[in-house]
């Protein structure tokens, strides 16, 4: 009888060691490949305030609902709520690879590689970015129905991605910004510069 006991105590150990083996792991995977995603969307941001900087000051985002001579429906309120620039200011950096597109293209069509970092700040004085919203352009194919570019939210200190993908808020807002490669510019330039576009 002591010899079973013995025998079902082994079977057992055995069967738990291979469970605590096999599920850790399991677990580990889905963590280590969320991390890296994670890693890999603020390494192509980590430099980004030595970027061009597309505004010389920070820009006041109005809700767009202000200009309305109506009341707004029920979805124009929704959207207006998600989202994130509204009453703000930002400031506007885009890397080398997108520089001249930005900078000088009525029509830009940004390459592939192009980073665009929004800083989200409470006032224009403030130093410290409470959200970043970033546009990342990846390869032909990745969302053709929105130029192609991916979409990241990071938390203002730039060390936690808290979104990352075809995003829909920012997919919807973008939508309307076809003419230009879904890259909105209308509240970064002055006049004066936005006609000098070629």
């Amino acid at each position: 009888m002591r010899k079973i006991i013995l025998i079902k105590i082994a079977v057992l150990a055995f069967v738990l060691a291979i469970g605590i083996s096999f599920f850790p792991k399991s677990g580990m995977q889905t963590v280590n490949s969320q991390t890296k995603k994670a890693l890999k969307g603020l390494s192509e941001i980590k430099d980004y305030k030595t970027w061009t900087k597309v505004n010389d000051e920070p820009q006041h985002v109005f809700s767009r609902l202000a200009g309305l001579c109506r009341s707004p429906s029920p979805e124009e309120i929704e959207m207006d709520d998600k989202d994130v620039h509204n009453d703000k200011y930002i400031n506007v950096f885009v890397n080398s690879l997108g520089e001249t597109e930005m900078m000088t293209k009525k029509r830009p069509q940004f390459p592939k590689g192009t980073v665009i970092v929004k800083e989200k700040l409470a006032t224009a004085e403030s130093t410290s970015p409470e959200l970043l919203t970033v546009m990342i352009k990846r390869k032909k194919g990745f969302n053709p129905e929105n130029g192609n570019w991916e979409y990241m939210t990071v938390n203002g200190e730039a060390t936690e991605v808290t979104a990352k993908g075809k995003l829909e808020n920012c997919m919807a807002c973008h939508a309307v910004e076809k003419s230009t490669d879904f890259v909105s510019r209308r509240y970064y330039f002055p006049e004066k510069i936005a006609e000098k576009l070629k």
